[in-house]
């Protein structure tokens, strides 16, 4: 019997203090999935961004730093803006945009929600303080509880407790085909969604409003961002994994057309 080819998924990502966690966190649930993942170096130029997208079969953008805030727009940083990267911020933003007018199925994780809705002309909030109604009351940001949630998974351990909350789905959103109505989610970020970016349509908030998952109506392949850790919680929660499988499907659809067209010529 010949093995059905698996899908290569690139995954952008940057560098942090956690050890060994981003060489495994996004990867593991891929692997699960039936994919193939690859860990990006710096494409430095927009030509190289080009020629990896065309021979990869879909995108993860990770989580990370803060986007530096003169990307959308913003002349004064809030007081608690983290450290930036700018090299990656330049990467991300360009890759988002080509992969998306590509037709490369995209999944955006934290960070990466972010990268999504700025490439596309959107704002953030500085830090969640700055959300009316509610924003500064969101969990988030509890480090110490995230560096425990990184030893778990290093470990092989179960998660550890973590902060969460619940998010109100959009019914008509690919969001909500998986996930109903309503979902329990982690909870790190300290930034989030302000103004849409063009073609992005929200499709999860938190109690008090933060959106916390984005979408792309018109886009010709997969697109999804949400701010949780998606790449934590499809450990505990099959719904969560399922999210994994479509995006790894629409991977697989996106290499069977390239095969196909390359089998024309």
């Amino acid at each position: 019997m010949t093995a059905v080819p698996r899908p290569i998924v690139a995954i952008s990502e940057g560098f942090a203090d956690y050890g060994d966690y981003y060489g495994f966190g996004y990867g593991r649930p891929l692997l699960a999935a039936s994919a193939l993942p690859l860990l990006l170096p710096y494409y430095e130029q927009e030509a190289d961004r080009v020629a990896l997208l065309e021979r990869v079969d879909a995108l993860v953008l990770a989580g990370g730093r803060d986007i530096e805030p003169h990307r959308y727009g913003r002349r004064v940083p809030h007081p608690l803006q983290g450290d930036g990267s700018p090299f990656l911020d330049e990467i991300e933003l360009s890759y988002a945009r080509l992969a998306v007018d590509g037709g490369v199925p995209v999944l955006g994780i934290c960070r990466g929600c972010q990268v999504l809705n700025v490439a596309f002309g959107g704002t953030l909030y500085g830090d969640l303080d700055e959300f009316p109604e509610g924003g500064a009351d969101h969990p988030g940001a509890k480090w110490d509880e995230w560096r425990a949630l990184v030893a778990a998974t290093l470990e092989g351990r179960p998660p550890t407790a973590h902060p969460t909350h619940p998010v109100e789905i959009d019914p008509g959103s690919f969001l909500a085909e998986h996930l109903g109505e309503r979902a329990e989610v982690d909870s790190y970020h300290h930034q989030a969604v302000k103004d849409l970016g063009d073609g992005i349509r929200a499709v999860a908030w938190a109690p008090h409003g933060v959106i916390e998952a984005v979408e792309m109506p018109a886009a010709s392949a997969f697109v999804l961002g949400v701010q949780w850790e998606l790449h934590e919680e499809w450990r505990t929660d099959e719904a969560m994994f399922a999210i994994w499988r479509s995006f790894v499907s629409a991977a697989v659809r996106r290499s069977d057309d390239r095969d196909a067209v390359e089998a024309s010529r």
